[in-house]
């Protein structure tokens, strides 16, 4: 399974970023972020159908083309966690209208996020 995806262009004025704090209270999922010059995002999204968080060495498949060099948060367009989980007879998440997207975000620690739509973004300043 060969991953395709594309840069998730609303962030992309931040060119490189550190994950500080993952947080899900039960109806959203917050993922903080430092970038350059110390300025912070946060990245909000509301009701994720689920999200995973693995070390960067249990995503190699990613790396020849999505990795922080080349940006640090995309959306999965196929080969990635919602197209293995759809293999299972199980996953009812893949088949409730609308269809899920899957975002991943790309550091130390690797986060993929299914959402029904895209992240609020939220430009926190600087330090």
């Amino acid at each position: 399974m060969t991953p395709r995806c594309k840069p998730f262009e609303p962030v992309s004025r931040y060119k490189k970023v550190a994950m500080r704090s993952l947080h899900y209270d039960g109806q959203s999922l917050f993922i903080e972020l430092q970038g350059d010059g110390f300025a912070f995002v946060r990245l909000v999204f509301a009701e994720p159908q689920g999200f995973r968080v693995l070390d960067e060495l249990d995503l190699c498949e990613f790396w020849d083309d999505y990795h922080e060099h080349n940006g640090w948060f995309y959306e999965v367009m196929q080969g990635g966690w919602l197209e293995l989980e759809s293999q299972r007879t199980t996953f009812v998440t893949g088949t409730m209208p609308p269809p899920p997207i899957e975002y991943l975000l790309v550091s130390d620690k690797c986060v993929s996020i299914f959402a029904r739509k895209p992240p609020e973004i939220e430009h926190l300043g600087t330090n």
